[in-house]
């Protein structure tokens, strides 16, 4: 007989919303390189939407991810593992970075194309990809700890 646990569904929810939340950002250094080449009058579209998308999807499922992971390792009393406890602090920087060196760069990015300043876009963009690397890796890392358990 098929029997779905609570467990299982949360364990669900949790895997899904870190697609959701973070899948985009793997896509973003692609996404930057092509943008880049625009013409700078047209640039700041894609960079608002990087914003509303981190506001209204990023920010909001990473507390789903939270909450879910708080329940699964409360639930498996697996606060212990180190496999838990690295991916959960992780969490937390990650968020911070998302909410403030990702978004200053992108408010950069946007100021820097309505404003026509090629150079000040140049270097906001390097240091949003320098950013956006760490942030891929600290999740890499993450997922990493989870799917291997060490």
């Amino acid at each position: 007989m098929f029997a779905v646990r609570l467990y299982d569904v949360v364990l669900w929810v949790h895997i899904t919303a870190v697609v959701i939340a973070f899948g985009a950002l793997f896509a973003y250094p692609v996404f930057l390189a092509v943008v880049a080449k625009a013409p700078i009058a047209q640039r700041s579209t894609f960079h608002h939407a990087q914003i509303a998308f981190s506001k209204r999807v990023t920010g909001p499922t990473i507390g789903v991810i939270l909450l879910a992971g708080i329940y699964l390792a409360t639930d498996a009393d697996l606060w212990s593992e180190i496999w838990v406890t690295v991916p959960f602090v992780l969490l937390f920087v990650i968020a911070g970075l998302g909410a403030t060196l990702l978004r200053r760069g992108e408010e950069r990015l946007v100021a820097t194309a309505e404003a026509g300043d090629e150079a000040g876009y140049a270097a906001a963009l390097a240091t949003l990809r320098t950013w956006t690397y760490v942030t891929i890796a600290l999740i890499v890392v993450a997922i990493f700890f989870m799917a291997v358990k060490p």
